[in-house]
């Protein structure tokens, strides 16, 4: 798999990035055909952070971590993803009982949520735009692709009904889908 270890902020040193390399291959044993690794690195005052986007076997996978130290950073967001993963082939055999599914693209980009917490002054506007690629997935697929990326909701089109639905979670720890009216 290709790791591409990156410094947001911050000089990325040999030895990190070897260390970042070893323990993301790792990895690969969940999912034979991970293709691409991204390891991006930052600091933010005394806490180091760590973000993984892994990608390969018609899913993307994200994960981060905050540490003291960026090796424990490291580790620790490596961790969650390995949990993860496992977790994710338990519950879904279905990825291994011969379905056909195109491995060549990621399945679905996810559109995250994410600001700034300074942004106080752009309260009310459109600070992010994302696109994505979307392929038909069952609400069963769809949920274990959010759980693998840790998100609150999940855009997909159903394979069942072919419109766009959105996957979410709610307060009880179930999951609920938004579907447009006909």
């Amino acid at each position: 798999m290709q790791v591409q270890v990156r410094g947001k902020g911050v000089v990325i040193t040999d030895a990190l990035r070897d260390y970042a390399d070893k323990r993301v291959n790792k990895l690969s044993k969940h999912f034979a055909t991970l293709q691409a690794a991204t390891v991006t690195q930052s600091i933010q005052g005394k806490v180091h952070r760590v973000e993984v986007q892994l990608e390969g076997d018609g899913i993307l996978l994200r994960g981060e971590d905050r540490a003291e130290d960026m090796y424990v950073a490291i580790d620790h967001v490596v961790d969650k993803l390995e949990r993860r993963m496992s977790k994710y082939k338990e519950r879904h055999k279905w990825h291994h009982r011969g379905a056909h599914h195109d491995h060549d693209s990621p399945r679905h980009m996810p559109a995250e949520n994410e600001r700034d917490e300074d942004d106080s002054d752009d309260e009310g506007k459109v600070l992010r735009r994302k696109r994505f690629a979307i392929k038909p997935l069952t609400e069963l697929e769809a949920v274990a692709h959010m759980e693998l990326l840790s998100h609150d909701f999940f855009v997909f089109e159903n394979a069942d009904t072919g419109q766009v639905s959105v996957l979410y979670r709610r307060a009880d720890k179930n999951y609920g889908i938004l579907e447009p009216e006909r």
